[in-house]
């Protein structure tokens, strides 16, 4: 992550305003060796750029208008998950991450609660094999049918390994790859285990993503073309 994003991660925290001596700390804290000279240098670049304001010496807000970088940190269960497969799988590709990340952009907080683990295809039964021998206390399932899904997907915390689409826009945050926001956004249109995100949900889901954070309309709609759904977002796109 950035300097500039950890500035707003950090502020957002205090309600989005923040002291510099508290950002220097923070930055000094993550072992960045930011030095007072740095950070004045990176918070007049900030104010130019209208991310934030300065509000009285030595205190700044975020600027509410300009929206956000959308920024993923995985939690203590992703990070569990991320540390046996990468022990185990240091050269494969994955990302991890919970659908429950998207409920705050959605009108309907649904009851439904995954996880789901990406992997390229190749390795998605060895994946499952390995994670079938850690005691997780939650059903795992491998790649499940729509039917699978109707079954077996309810309001118990549930464990999907899917396939992960090749080029598919991930980031890593905290040494745990993670997908950005425009792979969920795409995800939300063609995966069978996202039916409950579908329809009129998806719509509000777009609506609010666009008008919080800065999109990738390129990288979403690449994506959304390896899936075969770029039609269906561009619909979305033209209706919000």
């Amino acid at each position: 992550m950035t300097i500039a994003n950890q500035i707003i991660d950090f502020a957002t925290k205090q309600n989005g305003i923040f002291k510099r001596k508290d950002i220097l700390n923070e930055l000094c804290c993550n072992k960045h060796n930011v030095s007072k000279s740095s950070l004045a240098v990176m918070l007049e670049r900030m104010m130019a750029e209208d991310k934030i304001v300065r509000i009285e010496y030595g205190t700044y807000k975020i600027n509410e208008k300009v929206q956000k970088e959308f920024f993923y940190k995985p939690n203590d269960f992703m990070l569990l998950l991320n540390s046996h497969i990468k022990e185990k799988f240091p050269f494969i590709d994955y990302c991890i991450w919970q659908t429950s990340v998207l409920t705050p952009m959605m009108q309907h907080v649904p009851a439904v609660n995954m996880t789901l683990i990406d992997v390229e295809r190749v390795a998605m039964e060895s994946v499952f094999m390995a994670l079938q021998s850690v005691k997780l206390n939650m059903p795992l399932l491998l790649n499940p049918t729509k039917d699978d899904c109707d079954w077996y997907i309810g309001n118990n915390e549930t464990i999907i390994i899917r396939p992960l689409v090749k080029e598919a826009p991930i980031t890593v945050i905290n040494d745990c790859p993670t997908p950005t926001l425009e792979k969920m956004l795409v995800d939300a249109v063609a995966d069978k285990e996202l039916q409950h995100l579908q329809g009129n949900e998806l719509f509000t889901l777009y609506s609010n993503a666009f008008s919080d954070y800065r999109i990738k309309k390129t990288r979403l709609l690449r994506y959304a073309s390896r899936r075969n759904r770029k039609d269906k977002v561009l619909q979305i796109l033209k209706a919000i």
